[in-house]
């Protein structure tokens, strides 16, 4: 006999409630996705807990049926309830990205079977009723679309009718055809097997553990963790690895294929959405063994996950910022976490969150202290712009320039890395004495001369290069402000007319696979010259680069946050490494007007170690994270003074908490006080480490915070930016 069930079922969106529904299907239980009447629509819900039993029956609706046959296990549902926990993001959020949409899972493809859900429907037309019928007397309830129609000899509208009312739903087939993993044996340094044993030895099958993989630029980390990821893979075993670029993500891809014959899975935002479709379908099904990804990769339903790599673990890409708000390398440990199984954190600069734990002896660390090949680290020196000169209207030193010359002359590859988008960040007015400025934002326009236009890097609103001052109404009197990348392009070519030059920007490399003919030019060494963002420092390989030059070393060392020269160093570091990898005569020269500073100094002297450790100490010092605790309350909405008045309300109730050893500061209208013509206001909790804050006791309140409609508010738990 079968008996009717109620079960809560959760929606990927926040604003809606958990809602009862009854089923009479044996196969639906808690984690399930399912099909579900929500007003005049049919929606996608997750199976969530038993059904309140106060509640009438009568009056519950059916589910309509399982969605793929998708159910999430009790440990990743477990996961994303810790996720929600400690991020105090909705849980909801993570939902969507974990199981998407209803459309998402609706194959537009003809599919090659059927599955009878529920007969449970009285208006059917007697056609649909033989085809219900049929559905019963088959295997499973599954027949094949052509076996269909050659029996009954129904038309598709009978059966698409169904599938509509979810009678029928679509069962396909799209297997992962992974070829056989790393067909070729990795030949590692006698420094890189030692790493490979030492985490391989340590291994304890259902045991949690975090290792950091801290290695010199062009050590072998990538080769380490692939030789350990391979082994799983021989298993049977899952293994996701994260990198922090959706370009790098699609070079990781190709550079496991041409060298080890693999065929990676890879998740990003840009894939077509039947290449999403069926790379979930497979990681749900456990026949995708090696997934590549980004951040949202994280939040994937596997089947049988069982190592984590977190490639460039310090990568402030791996923050969201926008709802929900995470950090990706802090929710992968907790999924490890949950899973019982190993993570890999990998960098050459580690962050100082991550450098803490291994002091503290939660993270085991492995060293990889000399570069692949017996090739050395770069040579740095420092450019003392207080003494040293630039040619009229340049940017770069004549010591540089005359080094460039050396370099092009034995066909060297250059980088020029310039952190600083278009071609200028400011357009002054000469005759007003105004700089143009966003519509939206409280941000300067940049100007970009290759898009003819100024563009707003925060919304993305952009005008005409040929727009008028809005006081004097002429657009004659503008004159660029500093310098970006397209404006050291322009004086390149001037230099050196005879050299090829590539910018490599977020704006030139972020349409995937479309950019990868101009990766390979600047990888053949056949660009001489490269102009680059801090794109370039993400862990990209450029076999021909011996030089690299940095314009404004100083750009980012004046900021207000405690994590200003963690940043700053780490930028530098990475694009220094990105010298000489394949010899030893890499260089690397850094303008800057402040020589003596210890970001610069720790750069020139090669004390990485030493700084992270003083960096650390100044932390605890100063009982700012890792040592203390942040969190960030953020205000948006149209009015200034509704926001402050609300965030001393705010403010008032968390003091009537009574929390120990705490302190909010705020509110405050936020440096950027306008964002998409929304204006902003913050406050922050700061806790001392040793009584951290409770996560519960702030939940809590929160929760209980009522919200007025014409406000926007969010919560960022361990903040990166403060703008």
């Amino acid at each position: 006999m079968v008996f009717e069930r109620q079960f809560g079922v959760i929606f990927p969106n926040p604003k809606l409630p958990v809602l009862d529904y009854s089923t009479l299907d044996d196969n639906i239980g808690i984690g399930s996705l399912v099909e579900v009447p929500l007003g005049s629509k049919v929606v996608a819900g997750i199976v969530w807990s038993a059904g309140d039993t106060k509640f009438d029956r009568s009056r519950t609706k059916q589910i309509i049926g399982p969605v793929n046959n998708i159910k999430l296990d009790p440990e990743f549902i477990s996961f994303l309830k810790k996720a929600h926990a400690y991020t105090l993001s909705p849980i909801q959020s993570y939902l969507k990205m974990a199981v998407q949409s209803l459309t998402f899972h609706k194959d537009p493809k003809a599919p090659i079977a059927y599955k009878l859900n529920s007969s449970n429907y009285s208006t059917i037309t007697s056609r649909q009723k033989e085809l219900i019928n049929y559905f019963k007397q088959q295997p499973n309830r599954i027949a094949r679309y052509k076996q269909i129609k050659n029996d009954l000899g129904v038309s598709s509208s009978v059966i698409k009718s169904l599938e509509n009312k979810g009678v029928l739903s679509k069962v396909t087939e799209n297997k992962y055809k992974q070829e056989k993993i790393f067909n070729e044996p990795i030949i590692l340094s006698p420094e890189q097997r030692q790493a490979v044993s030492r985490i391989r030895e340590k291994y304890v099958k259902n045991e949690f553990q975090s290792w950091l993989l801290f290695g010199v630029t062009g050590s072998g980390k990538t080769e380490v963790y692939l030789d350990l990821a391979s082994e799983r893979v021989q298993k049977g075993e899952q293994v996701l690895i994260l990198l922090p670029e959706i370009s790098l993500t699609i070079d990781f891809k190709l550079r496991i294929m041409k060298r080890y014959g693999a065929l990676a899975g890879e998740w990003h935002s840009q894939l077509s959405l039947n290449e999403r479709r069926r790379v979930f379908k497979n990681v749900v099904s456990g026949d995708l063994k090696l997934l590549v990804g980004a951040r949202s990769a994280l939040f994937l339903p596997f089947k049988n996950l069982k190592l984590i790599i977190v490639d460039e673990e310090h990568d402030a890409s791996y923050k969201q910022e926008e709802a929900p708000i995470y950090n990706a390398r802090d929710l992968a440990v907790l999924r490890a976490s949950t899973l019982n199984s190993q993570i890999i954190l990998s960098s050459a600069t580690p962050s100082i969150e991550t450098w803490h734990n291994c002091r503290l002896g939660k993270y085991h660390k492995v060293d990889l202290l000399k570069r692949f090949g017996e090739v050395y680290e770069p040579r740095v020196t420092l450019i003392d712009m207080n003494v040293e000169e630039t040619p009229k209207n340049s940017w770069i030193s004549f010591p540089i320039i005359d080094q460039m010359k050396k370099s092009l002359k034995k066909k060297d590859q250059i980088l020029i890395f310039l952190n600083r988008r278009g071609y200028a960040p400011i357009q002054f007015c000469t005759a007003c004495k105004v700089s143009l400025e966003c519509k939206n934002c409280s941000t300067k326009l940049v100007y970009h001369k290759t898009k003819t236009c100024y563009l707003c890097h925060i919304c993305g609103y952009k005008v005409s290069e040929k727009t008028k001052c809005v006081q004097c109404n002429s657009a004659d009197n503008f004159i660029p402000i500093g310098p970006g990348v397209e404006r050291i392009r322009d004086e390149i070519s001037k230099l050196f007319p005879d050299a090829s030059s590539q910018i490599f920007s977020s704006d030139n490399f972020s349409k995937g696979e479309k950019n990868l003919e101009d990766m390979d030019k600047i990888k053949s060494g056949e660009i001489n010259i490269i102009i680059g963002t801090q794109l370039v420092a993400k862990g990209y390989n450029f076999p021909h680069l011996k030089l690299v030059v940095v314009i404004d070393a100083d750009m980012g060392l004046n900021a207000g946050d405690h994590r200003v020269m963690e940043k700053s160093y780490q930028v530098i570091k990475q694009v220094v490494g990105r010298a000489g990898r394949y010899a030893s005569d890499g260089r690397a020269l850094i303008q800057t007007w402040m020589p003596r500073h210890p970001v610069l100094q720790a750069l020139l002297k090669d004390h990485g170690e030493k700084f992270l450790n003083t960096e650390l100490e100044q932390r605890i010092e100063a009982n700012v994270p890792p040592h203390g605790k942040f969190i960030s309350l953020i205000l948006s909405g149209r009015k200034e003074r509704t926001l402050i008045d609300f965030g001393i309300k705010l403010k008032n109730q968390f003091f009537s908490l009574n929390l120990q050893d705490l302190e909010i500061f705020g509110p405050a209208v936020a440096p950027i006080s306008r964002i998409k013509n929304k204006t902003r206001v913050r406050l922050l909790i700061k806790s001392n480490k040793m009584t951290r804050i409770s996560q519960i006791e702030v939940r809590d309140w929160l929760k209980n915070v009522s919200v007025p409609n014409n406000i926007y508010f969010s919560v960022d738990i361990d903040p990166y930016n403060f703008y």
